[in-house]
């Protein structure tokens, strides 16, 4: 009788994949080895070698007779255990658990291992697949195959819309980043052109500015200068009426003198008479009626800051009888 793997091998399933899909399913029978090999048809390692296993486990055989020994016939093997439906004259059922064994020595080492005793003959054969039946699998398999393949492609055709979806979203998202890093750039160049203008304009102005405090200077020197011209007439002219005084006669003493005080503003100059033992203090005190201020008296030649230990002394000791000029200075 053939077995479930050469019906296969004969129904055109390379054996390769045949022992695979009979490993896999542990000989559960024809119907689910068929059902893994279309489920696995696709599979990239379907045709690579059988990886042999290592040792002895439940269920499968020692890949070495050593091995073999170790475990004895106590331990069941690969196929011992059948599905209903996959019966032969020589399979057994144990009535304790109801499991179909194959044959007795599948059913002796299942007694061993469960201590199980009660066993029956199972007379169910299994009959061959006729070539009709074998025909009707084939073309069961191949359109199974064939509408497996028919979503396998329809998924990749999704695949293909879903990934140009994604190509095309992330194109999109693409240009939207690149036109916003453009406005960006942008921005930052007219802010630069900007900045740079008003810095233009700051410096503009910094140098008008600049220029008006030099002519404000010139023009300040230019009347200082003049200033002191006059004050320098005054005082050659009061020191022409001095020597000419001495030159007259033994020297007379005056009482009162007049004082020609001159202000930096252009202003009228301040004419008023004192006595000759006012001290400076009190020419001060009369100024300050006149003027908002600090300010401090100088004499106009040889110029002379009258201050400190002179506010103490009277306009004679200063020399400023009959008359004087002093000029007014800001500090």
């Amino acid at each position: 009788m053939a077995s479930d793997t050469d019906q296969l091998v004969e129904m055109g399933f390379p054996r390769n994949r045949v022992l695979k899909a009979m490993r896999a399913t542990k000989n559960a029978g024809l119907q689910p080895a068929m059902d893994w090999l279309v489920e696995h048809s696709e599979d990239a390692d379907i045709d690579d070698p059988i990886q042999e296993h290592v040792g002895g486990a439940l269920g499968t055989a020692s890949s070495t007779p050593a091995a073999a020994g170790a475990s004895g016939d106590s331990e069941e093997k690969e196929g011992d255990v059948i599905q209903d439906g996959e019966q032969t004259a020589q399979s057994l059922i144990c009535q304790d658990c109801q499991m179909i064994l194959r044959d007795a020595d599948a059913a002796q080492r299942h007694a061993m291992r469960t201590e199980h005793v009660n066993f029956a003959e199972s007379t169910t054969a299994i009959k061959p697949l006729t070539e009709e039946e074998k025909q009707a699998k084939l073309a069961e398999l191949k359109q199974r195959l064939a509408e497996k393949r028919a979503v396998k492609s329809l998924a990749e055709k999704e695949d293909q819309k879903m990934s140009e979806k994604i190509r095309r979203k992330a194109g999109q998202d693409l240009t939207e980043v690149k036109a916003r890093m453009e406005e960006k750039e942008m921005k930052k160049l007219v802010d630069a052109k900007k900045k740079e203008k008003e810095q233009d304009r700051l410096a503009k102005l910094a140098i008008k500015a600049q220029i008006e405090a030099d002519k404000a200077e010139r023009a300040r020197k230019k009347q200082q200068f003049a200033l002191g011209a006059q004050q320098a007439a005054a005082a050659a002219s009061a020191q022409a009426v001095v020597d000419a005084a001495a030159k007259a006669g033994p020297a007379k003493v005056y009482t009162e003198t007049r004082l020609q005080i001159r202000q930096p503003e252009g202003q009228q100059p301040i004419v008023q008479t004192f006595q000759a033992s006012d001290k400076l203090s009190a020419v001060y005190d009369f100024v300050r009626q006149h003027r908002q201020g600090d300010f401090k008296l100088m004499t106009t030649f040889p110029r002379k800051v009258l201050d400190g230990p002179e506010l103490d002394k009277t306009l004679n000791e200063l020399q400023l009888v009959p008359s004087g000029a002093l000029a007014v200075t800001k500090n």
